[in-house]
Formats: C-alpha cells, sequence, structure tokens
C-alpha cells in the first residue's frame, strides 16, 4: 500500500496523443507545400516534423510506462523510463539532420550539374 504522503503519477499520455496529432498536421502541411514548391526549406521543416512526430509517440509509450507502480524489478517504480523518450529523440534530430545534409547535397549536385 502506497504511503499517504506518495502520490501516484498521474497519466499524462493524453497531452502526448495532442503532440502527435499536431505533429501529423504538420508534417502534411509541410510535405504538401515542399510538394507544390520544391522547395528543399520545406522538405527540410518536413523531415524535422517526423523528428516531433516519433518523439511524441515515445513519449506515448514511455509515460504509460512510467504510470506503472514499484515491482520487484524496479522498486522506486519505472519513472526512470521517461529518460529513454529523450534519448531517442537526441537519435532522431542526427537522423534528420543527415537526411537534411543528403537532400541539400543532392540539390547543390544536381543544380550544378545542370548549369555546367
Amino acid at each position: 500500500m502506497p504511503s499517504p504522503r506518495y502520490a501516484p503519477p498521474k497519466d499524462l499520455s493524453g497531452y502526448a496523443w495532442l503532440s502527435v496529432g499536431a505533429a501529423l498536421a504538420t508534417i502534411t502541411l509541410k510535405a504538401v507545400a515542399a510538394w507544390l514548391t520544391g522547395s528543399v526549406g520545406l522538405l527540410s521543416d518536413a523531415a524535422e516534423s517526423l523528428v516531433n512526430l516519433v518523439a511524441a509517440l515515445v513519449a506515448v509509450v514511455v509515460l504509460k510506462i512510467a504510470i506503472r507502480p514499484a515491482d520487484a524489478d524496479h522498486q522506486f517504480g519505472h519513472s526512470k523510463a521517461e529518460y529513454f523518450s529523450s534519448v531517442c529523440e537526441g537519435v532522431m534530430i542526427f537522423v534528420a539532420a543527415a537526411f537534411i545534409i543528403f537532400s541539400a547535397v543532392e540539390r547543390i549536385i544536381t543544380r550544378s550539374c545542370r548549369s555546367a
């Protein structure tokens, strides 16, 4: 039985689901705009928004894990699972940066070959 001084963690995954919805809407708008204009800048923004989507999905899962009560393997609860979300977002930022660099270099090479 939990101590009266200890309040069990609240389920905050609803806020993460709002982030998922916002990321999906943003990706759609930016991708359509990039397709219509051929803008690498908008395409890179859409890629960055994919990072936000993955981070929000990881946050949903991690927030569900973090509210679990303590058990034999996790005597102080599961709240440290939230750190995993931060690591995943950092990795995704690097992946998006690589995609942006690849797209930009490809565009530079393509345009310089056309003008030559």
